[in-house]
């Protein structure tokens, strides 16, 4: 679909070791983009490295597990990114992690683990890739989520923090257009990943009763709308977040 559009660019994709960031990472390769992807602190990355090299063992990548809430370690990321490849396109800023107990239920830990993988850790990449950005006029794609735009039955601090996305989406747009970076966002609606892996087949039956299209989305899907709004095709497009979701509305707003 996109075929040779990245090629020579560099990109960083934050969650980039399973379901819509491991899809995402594998669609830069394939049109020619070097990548650097990064998993969770501790995550042995292995299986990843092994099977991108299967694919194509001329892909040009490297990977980490880093805290993305660690500015020093951000610093030292994108040091390591302009040392090996000299520029940085485009940042997928798509870690992300969710929390289904209800409020109070919650400790105040878990409340900020949510809120610091998915809103600092997002602020901390972004903060130290302007500077690379502005150089080559790249384009900054977030991970939001359609729990950001309705809300969410239980588990707080998820739709919280993507809302947050958005609106951090639309304030980047304004304030670095002057610099020539875009900042877009995609929503996902319900996507196959490792969030929907303890949900039973009959509730996933369920969901996909509640989606016009009919099926429950591929993290494919999500990857295909990253790289359209990384691209040249989108140009114009800045301060955008995109649903990605099959037409999905929950039953509680439907009207």
């Amino acid at each position: 679909m996109f075929e040779k559009e990245f090629e020579g660019k560099v990109v960083l994709v934050t969650g980039g070791s399973t379901g819509i960031g491991y899809a995402t990472v594998k669609s830069f390769l394939a049109t020619g983009a070097k990548v650097y992807f990064l998993g969770k602190p501790g995550e042995d990355l292995t299986k990843q490295t092994e099977e991108l090299k299967a694919i194509n063992p001329d892909y040009d990548f490297a990977s980490n597990t880093i805290d993305l809430c660690d500015y020093k370690a951000a610093q030292a990321l994108y040091a390591e990114i302009e040392e090996k490849w000299g520029r940085l396109d485009v940042l997928v800023n798509n870690a992300g992690v969710d929390s289904s107990l209800p409020i109070h239920k919650m400790k105040q830990s878990q409340w900020d683990y949510v809120m610091n993988v998915n809103l600092k850790g997002m602020f901390n990449l972004t903060k130290y890739a302007i500077k690379y950005l502005k150089k080559t006029k790249g384009c900054i794609v977030n991970t939001a989520s359609v729990a950001g735009i309705y809300g969410a039955g239980c588990g707080c601090p998820y739709p919280a923090s993507k809302g947050g996305v958005i609106a951090f989406t639309k304030s980047m747009a304004w304030e670095q257009a002057y610099a020539g970076i875009r900042c877009n966002a995609v929503a996902p609606g319900v996507i196959d990943t490792n969030l929907l892996a303890t949900v039973p087949p009959f509730a996933k039956k369920n969901l996909a009763k509640q989606i016009p299209l009919g099926y429950i989305g591929a993290p494919q899907e999500i990857a295909n709308a990253i790289l359209f709004l990384s691209s040249s095709a989108a140009q114009y497009i800045t301060g955008v977040t995109l649903q990605v979701d099959g037409g999905y509305v929950p039953h509680n707003t439907a009207g």
